[in-house]
């Protein structure tokens, strides 16, 4: 599910280079020029141009990313329900046959379920995630459909379409009736996965980590210390992420 972005533009390095351009340029500028704000304006350019080459991108991601130790339940009492956490949408369905508007996350990880329902019988599926709009469709009414296209059965799938955000997935799913046994696999992007499976556990579960949708990529060439759109991209993606875990382990405790 997507989080809600308000002010999280902040966290964008390339807010960061807007913002520091003009005090370099105002501590230049002034007629007794202002070594601080020099200072301030010289690190806050460094430090944005720096976080947007895909070699600082790839390390946060490759944190990120790094999969949890799995409880031994996971390999000596296998559960037989995945939470599926929706990626979001591109645009605004028109039905809930829409499923062209689902993001490229909530594919991959749909995907990834996809897979592994498919490994044993009787597996099942629980997928979480609302909608920004009183008419809009559901996220998880979506990737419900798009489960259905790929072959799972609709008996097979359970939904929660009212959370709006990780924390209100893990809290709305503990919620349903009947209720879930304890014990799921959780089925998100990679670099979603501390994030959400923090959440699942506040919530009262355990959980077998199921990543999907992988983004790091090693150190392959000089060109990964040159800023560029993939790295903004990446930084901006794990950037929202720690501050999310932050703000989630502050506000819940532990």
């Amino acid at each position: 599910m997507q989080e809600k972005r308000g002010l999280m533009w902040i966290l964008s390095p390339l807010s960061w280079l807007l913002l520091a351009v003009p005090v370099f340029a105002l501590g230049a500028l002034l007629p007794r020029r202002r070594k601080w704000l020099l200072w301030i304006g010289g690190a806050g350019i460094a430090g944005s141009v720096l976080a947007m080459t895909p070699v600082f991108a790839n390390r946060l991601v490759g944190w990120l990313e790094a999969m949890p130790e799995q409880p031994q339940a996971c390999e000596t009492r296998p559960p037989d329900v995945a939470v599926l956490l929706a990626g979001g949408v591109d645009r605004f369905a028109r039905s809930e046959e829409d499923v062209s508007v689902l993001s490229i996350d909530s594919r991959r990880r749909a995907e990834k379920a996809l897979g592994w329902w498919r490994q044993e019988p009787g597996r099942r599926l629980v997928v979480a995630g609302g909608s920004r709009g009183r008419r809009s469709v559901a996220e998880a009414v979506l990737v419900a459909g798009y489960l259905q296209q790929l072959g799972v059965p609709a008996e097979a799938i359970r939904t929660e379409t009212r959370s709006l955000d990780t924390w209100e997935n893990a809290r709305n799913v503990a919620a349903l009736r009947p209720a879930l046994p304890r014990e799921v696999v959780l089925v998100t992007s990679a670099m979603h996965m501390r994030r959400a499976k923090y959440s699942m556990e506040q919530a009262g579960f355990t959980v077998c980590a199921l990543g999907a949708d992988w983004r790091y990529v090693p150190f392959r060439r000089m060109g990964y210390l040159v800023p560029d759109s993939g790295g903004l991209d990446k930084s901006e993606a794990a950037l929202h992420e720690l501050v999310g875990l932050a703000v989630y382990r502050l506000r819940h405790g532990r």
